[in-house]
This record gives structure tokens, C-alpha cells and sequence, in this order.
């Protein structure tokens, strides 16, 4: 610690020297004593230094001199909002642009896991979302991510062992906060040697810390995954599982992204006892850019959690002092020097919401983050530096990742078997459930087709291939049937969590193979009638555009949209609603490039 600004900033809280800004005439939200009072906010060089509560200290002669006063008319005060877990990659676009969104909603700090692009493109992916991220006034904290593949034998684009961790963490001081979410739970449960190296390996992050990732998880499992150390979990869906976990001292973040909505869910068992919300977080985990535009990302969880029966101040502690104390952003030595946060105090970063209401039905009036005026009335008004020499080089390693094998129409023309095992949609979940029926009706194909160049070398070695394909199929292309995505037509994603391999879903071969044949460089696309009805390119690992994030948002609803007249009815995503079902770490079905895949049972399924 500097002992110059440490004088600085004790001279400026005791009001020896003026402050940079003074917030005046505002109603604070205090997350620590649970109440909204009346008082000022003293802040210097991007500190808070000073709060005078105007219950307890009513004389102006105990106020602060400040370069610049602030008067917030009576608005709120609040600390910024920090989202526990997200995947900026599921928003299509790049962290900078991100930032744009995040900051003008509110969120001022985001614990960012990057597998996504990093099974993609290896660690060439997470330096790029790292030094991207720089450019923006947000804060990111980047996640080693820890499983890539998300499995053992899944066919991802790179692996990532704890040996390339640590070196990583040895050629990148300072720049990954903790371990991402550990998705392989086999591993854990079986005390695998790699993957307790890996969590081992988190000791030399900033942090030390390890995120969770524990769908239905219990009794001695759920014992050895927490004696693990792992923190925190975002996959509970009903309130006895998460009671389940914070009872066994972990943290759970009450998820509302675009495609799971579990806080409302899950309100119920803090509605029975509101001081659990101390160890609940919220977390976007993926949001989609329309949705983060349109409703918000963590400044949206909070209005759902109010809606939900939640006190408005309980619900804004949960998006920042708890996901502060999880992290040990609160105090501690992973908050830094000054990056203490979670707040409205003295000796936290000034990431600071002015509200004119704790509806939340709109965005902050005005958005201050590190003591800096970045957002107004939902619009970000920061700066975003220019990409340097070394972010562009990273951008251009990201580029061209889609490596298909030779196809044909026959590929995508495949038999239904009576009494097979069958994806069954849940809308509005990422989880999925399991059927056997005993007929096609209803039932749409699925297929996910290998695009990181297994297929490419498997078909150059083929010498008994009927038609283009057709040796890879159970190898590096899986076929199978689903129910509850009523497409009229195809649409086919180079985003397919978390292997990113191609996903396709449609009612005929034909279409099927004509939006798997448009999908180029990355992205989505919705094909019907041969025609490519509407796309979304995302050139940059298949995954997100180099474009900014309101051009990403039209082409998403012009997509949405076509998915509509296609047949998709709400709740269901076209898009959000496709892209989880080849993740083979969340239950119950789901597709990889050898078939159908039992998550319950970590076994193939006939």
C-alpha cells in the first residue's frame, strides 16, 4: 500500500483536504445495515472517503468540501451492481463492447468465465477476452477456465491442463481472479488426479478461489464437491437444492439470464427467511444482447427478485455485497489495493448507481464507476480505448476457426427408432428431460457436427464412405431426435455450449443441410424452403461479432423473429433455446458428436 495515498485518502475522510466529487441531497441504501437513509457520499481519486448519514450527523458543518458537487435531487444511492458469473461470450459480442451494455445497466464489476471462446481457442481465447476487456472503464475479473473440454473426451477445439494453467498464471501475473466454474463432476466426485490438480492450481490466482457448477448435486456428493472448496453454485433450479448448498456453506447465485429464469423459483426460501439472502448472489450466466439492451443484465435479476416478493434493498445487496463477499471482494487481499467494493462505504472503489426509484423498471439515471461518470439514463457516456497491436493479433488468431468435413443431404436423412432416447425441451430452462416414445410425431432432428478439424482428418483417412459423411456419423457427427423445438425449416449454430461444435436442429434434411452448408465463419442461421431466411455472423471464434452491440441486437431479433413465423412460440428461445442442448454437463439429454448422451448417467444413451 502507497502510504502517500494512504495519507491522501485519510486527510480527505477527515476532511483536511477537498474531495473530487461530493454526492449531496441523496437517499443512501445501506447494504450493511439494511436501510435507505439520507446523506452524502464524499469520493477521492476514485474512493469513497467519506458518508455522512443524515440520522446521525444533521449538521452541515459535518459535511465535505468537495472539486464538484453532486446533487442527486433526493435520487438513490447505490453501491454498483456485480454480476457473480456470466459468459460475455453468450452476449456475441467482445468484452469491450460488453462493457458498453453492462455499464449503462448498472453493472460495474463482472466475474467473467471464459471457456467458451478458450474451448474454441485454448488460452489464445482468454488473452484476448482479457486484454480486450482493458480497454472499457468496467471492472472484469477473468476465470481460469477449468474445464475445457468440459469433459475428458468431449471434441473441443483445445485442452487446457493444470500444467497450461499455471504457466499461464506465471506468463500473466495478476490478470486471472480465480478458477471458472468446475463443470466435471465425475472428476471431482472420483478425486481424479487432473482435476484436483486444477483446483489446486487456483492457489496461484488472485483469488485462490474456485467456482461451482453442481446441477442437482446431493448428499455425499454434494459433500465432497463443497470439502472440495469450492464456493459457489449457479445451477439450482428449486429452493430445497440451493437450501442444500448453502447449508453445506457454499454460496448460491440465483440465476436470470435469457435462457434459465431460476430466481423466481427460487425466491420462496428467501421469502421463509430473508437472512439467507447473505450468502445468495445473482448472476446472469448467459444473457443475450437484445435482452441486455432492452431489460438489463444484474439491474434486471434485482427487479425480478423484487417482483419475486423480495425487499428492494435485500434484493440490491444480493447484486453487490454478497457476490463482494463471495469473491472476497469485500475486504481481503483479492479486492487489491483499492478495489474493496460491494458498498456504499469508506475505503470502497466509488462504483456508484444513482436511481430515481428501486423499482429498477428502468435504467440508473447516472452510473459512476471508480469514481468516474460512465453511464446516463442508459447510455453509456465513457471512453473505450482503441484496440492495441497485441489485442488485434489475438482478434485475428480467433478468426476463421470453422473447420467442417465434406457433407451431403443423406448426412441429415436419418430413421426414427421406436422407443429411443429423445431430448425433451423444457422452456425457460437450460436442463432437459429424457423420452421414449414410441413414434416420430412431434419430434424434431437434432444433429451436432464436429467443426474443429477431427472430422476434416478422420474423413482425409476414410476409404468406405457411401456418401460425403457419412463414415463420421457416431463419430464426429451425432444424430438424434427432440421434442419441444416446433421448427418449420432448420437452424443451425457454430455457438453450442460448451464445445462449440455445429448444432442444427430442423423438420427436413434438406433445410438442415442447407443452414449447416450457410454458416460459414460463425454464427446462426435459419434456413426454410432452401432459403436463408436470416443470420447473425459472429466471425470471431465462431461465437461473437466484431461489430457493436446494438447491430448485434437486430440481427439477433430479425432472427428471433424469423424463428417465430418458423414455429418457435415463447417461452421458447429460438436461439438461447438451442445453444445448451449439446452441453453434456447439465441434465438430463443432451447431443455430442458420438450421439445421444445421458448427463444422469455420464454414459451414451440408445
Amino acid at each position: 500500500m502507497s502510504t502517500k495515498k494512504l495519507r491522501a485518502v485519510i486527510d480527505a475522510a477527515e476532511g483536511r483536504v477537498p474531495a473530487d466529487k461530493l454526492f449531496v441531497n441523496a437517499q443512501i441504501v445501506d447494504v450493511y445495515g439494511l436501510r435507505v437513509v439520507p446523506g452524502q457520499v464524499a469520493v477521492k481519486d476514485g474512493l469513497i472517503v467519506g458518508v455522512l448519514f443524515g440520522d446521525r450527523e444533521p449538521d452541515r458543518a459535518a459535511g465535505y468540501e468537495a472539486a464538484e458537487v453532486i446533487d442527486c435531487g433526493g435520487r438513490y444511492l447505490a453501491p454498483g451492481l456485480i454480476d457473480g458469473h456470466l459468459h460475455i461470450e453468450s452476449s456475441n459480442v467482445r468484452p469491450a463492447e460488453y462493457a458498453r451494455m453492462a455499464l449503462a445497466r448498472g453493472t460495474t464489476t463482472a466475474i467473467a468465465d471464459s471457456h467458451e471462446i478458450s474451448n474454441v481457442c485454448g488460452l489464445d481465447g482468454l488473452e484476448f477476452m482479457i486484454e480486450d476487456g482493458r480497454r472499457a472503464p468496467i471492472s472484469f475479473k477473468f476465470m481460469m477456465p477449468s474445464c475445457v473440454p468440459a469433459l475428458p473426451d468431449e471434441q473441443a477445439g483445445a485442452q487446457i491442463t493444470a500444467k497450461d494453467m499455471r504457466a499461464f498464471f506465471r506468463a500473466h501475473k495478476g490478470d486471472v481472479f480465480g478458477l471458472g466454474e468446475m463443470m466435471n463432476l465425475p472428476g471431482v466426485f472420483m478425486a481424479d488426479p487432473e482435476t484436483c490438480a486444477r483446483i489446486d492450481a487456483a492457489r496461484s490466482t488472485v483469488s485462490g478461489l474456485v467456482d461451482g457448477h453442481a446441477p442437482l448435486v446431493a448428499g455425499r456428493d454434494l459433500n465432497a464437491y463443497a470439502a472440495a472448496g469450492i464456493i459457489a453454485d449457479h445451477e439450482s433450479t428449486l429452493p430445497e437444492e440451493a437450501l442444500d448448498k448453502l447449508s453445506r456453506g457454499m454460496y448460491v447465485m440465483l440465476r436470470e439470464g435469457t435462457c434459465s429464469h431460476d430466481l423466481a423459483n427460487l425466491a420462496p426460501m428467501l421469502r421463509e427467511n430473508p437472512a439467507r439472502a447473505s450468502r445468495c448472489c445473482l448472476a446472469t450466466d448467459d444473457r443475450a444482447p437484445s435482452d441486455a439492451l432492452a431489460l438489463g443484465m444484474i439491474d434486471n435479476a434485482v427487479r425480478v427478485a423484487i417482483e419475486a416478493g423480495i425487499d428492494p434493498v435485500v434484493a440490491i445487496s444480493m447484486g453487490t455485497l454478497s457476490t463482494a463477499e463471495c469473491f472476497g471482494l469485500d475486504h481481503g487481499p483479492a479486492a487489491g489495493e483499492w478495489g474493496r467494493r460491494g458498498a456504499v462505504a469508506p475505503g470502497k472503489r466509488a462504483d456508484l448507481l444513482v436511481l430515481d426509484d428501486l423499482s429498477f423498471q428502468k435504467a440508473p439515471h447516472a452510473v459512476y464507476a471508480d469514481g468516474a461518470l460512465v453511464a446516463e439514463e442508459g447510455r453509456f457516456v465513457g471512453e473505450i480505448a482503441p484496440a492495441n497491436e497485441r489485442v488485434d493479433e489475438l482478434e485475428a488468431s480467433l478468426r476463421g476457426s470453422v473447420h467442417l468435413p465434406e457433407l451431403s443431404p443423406e448426412v441429415f436423412d436419418y430413421e426414427f427408432r421406436p422407443g429411443e432416447a429423445v431430448i425433451d425441451v423444457i422452456p425457460g430452462k437450460a436442463v432437459t428431460g429424457l423420452i421414449r416414445p414410441e413414434s416420430a410425431d412431434g419430434l424434431r432432428r437434432i444433429m451436432l457436427i464436429e467443426r474443429h478439424g477431427r472430422g476434416v482428418a478422420a474423413q482425409k483417412d476414410a476409404d468406405d464412405e457411401i456418401f460425403p459423411g457419412a463414415s463420421l456419423v457416431g463419430h464426429h457427427i451425432g444424430c438424434g431426435w427432440v421434442r419441444g423445438f416446433p421448427v418449420h425449416g432448420a437452424i443451425a449454430s457454430t455457438v453450442g455450449h460448451d464445445s462449440h461444435n455445429v448444432c442444427v436442429v430442423g423438420d427436413n434434411p434438406a433445410d438442415m443441410f442447407a443452414a449447416v452448408e450457410a454458416v460459414g465463419q460463425g454464427g446462426f442461421v435459419a434456413v426454410r424452403d432452401g432459403k436463408v431466411a436470416a443470420r447473425l455472423d459472429l466471425p470471431l471464434g465462431g461465437l461473437m461479432s466484431d461489430g457493436d452491440a446494438e447491430e448485434v441486437a437486430r440481427q439477433h431479433d430479425a432472427l428471433i423473429a424469423q424463428g417465430r413465423e418458423m414455429g418457435i412460440e415463447p417461452p421458447l428461445d429460438p436461439i438461447m433455446g438451442m445453444i445448451f442442448l449439446p452441453l453434456p454437463v447439465i441434465p438430463e439429454l443432451l447431443i455430442r458428436p458420438e450421439g445421444m448422451f445421458d448427463v444422469t448417467t455420464f454414459t451414451f444413451a440408445n
